[in-house]
């Protein structure tokens, strides 16, 4: 379904250089893959034996993720599912066209029944009608990168806020993957420290994908710099990249009334056999407490960490305070 080197057609000139750049991080770098790959199994356990199934992804961009998804739906045996439906948020309505049209024409590859939704809006300004929610289908939904940007609002209120729209869809299960560090600290010393270990450590990664002057590597790097730059140069409602580690994210979903549901050996092996195909040591999996989440690492350095979340039966209090 993929490969570990970058074709030279990513590099085509023409193209957004975000989209290009997530493209080549996707070829040259497990991270993508660990994030992607890892939730898709925790998505095929919970839609096991489901015939009508939906999906919701409040970060879909390129859709990367899906076609493995796609593929193992439609070899499910005996029943595959009568109908996947894929609900997109993004802010670009090109953008999410053409995600449509290219996981249309994979889906029907796969003989799969497939139908495309298009949410054209802000993450903030999402409602519920947007999202065309069924009473028979089963609804899962996917955040990867995503929670961190509802945090900008410092009173807790936006974060609060998607986390009741979550509820209010009735998932099966929602998947969330995050950056494993402490970056929304209200010091600026803090947040610079932290960030330069961090991304120090991302950039090592890119060592043994691609070389240093390579157009790639820059393309790959940039994207890393946007974050770096929101970090340590933004404030208030213009700083989005809030990232959290999973403790302060397991204390977030609680107080919103979610409940873990665990990462299992399933996902483990899954994600080892992502970490095999790139041939490096050096990365390697850490499981968070007894298998609530799975963590990606470089060296010592954590990376990104997976998990998998549920409402509980009491409702989430009705503010939420950020985690230092």
């Amino acid at each position: 379904m993929f490969s570990v080197a970058p074709p030279r057609s990513l590099l085509d000139p023409t193209e957004d250089d975000n989209a290009t750049a997530l493209r080549l991080l996707d070829c040259v770098s497990p991270i993508p893959k660990f994030l992607h790959f890892t939730l898709n199994e925790r998505l095929l356990k919970a839609l096991e034996g489901r015939d009508r199934v939906h999906i919701i992804d409040f970060n879909i961009k390129q859709g990367l993720q899906w076609p493995s998804l796609f593929q193992s739906l439609a070899s499910r045996r005996p029943n595959p599912p009568s109908h996947v439906r894929l609900t997109g948020v993004g802010e670009s309505r090109q953008d999410l066209q053409d995600t449509g049209i290219r996981l249309a024409r994979l889906a029907e590859s796969f003989n799969l029944a497939f139908e495309f939704h298009a949410v054209v809006d802000r993450l903030e300004d999402v409602r519920l009608w947007m999202l065309h929610v069924k009473r028979e289908e089963c609804l899962a939904v996917n955040c990867v990168l995503t929670m961190h940007k509802a945090l900008h609002d410092e009173s807790g209120k936006a974060f609060m806020d998607l986390l009741d729209l979550i509820r209010s869809t009735h998932p099966e299960i929602v998947v969330v993957a995050e950056p494993e560090a402490k970056h929304n600290e209200p010091n600026w010393e803090t947040r610079l420290a932290r960030s330069l270990s961090y991304y120090a450590a991302i950039f090592d990664s890119m060592d043994d994908a691609l070389p240093k002057d390579s157009q790639a590597r820059i393309k790959v790097e940039e994207v890393f710099a946007k974050e770096i730059r929101n970090i340590v140069a933004c404030e208030g409602d213009e700083r989005t990249e809030r990232h959290e580690s999973f403790d302060g994210w397991s204390k977030l979903m609680e107080d919103g009334g979610f409940r873990c549901l665990g990462i299992g050996e399933r996902e483990m092996l899954q994600g080892r056999m992502i970490l095999r195909m790139y041939s490096c040591e050096k990365y390697s999996l850490e499981k968070q407490g007894e298998g609530d989440g799975l963590t990606l690492m470089w060296l010592d350095q954590p990376l990104y960490t997976v998990s998998a979340w549920a409402p509980g039966d009491v409702a989430g209090s009705s503010s939420v305070s950020q985690p230092s």
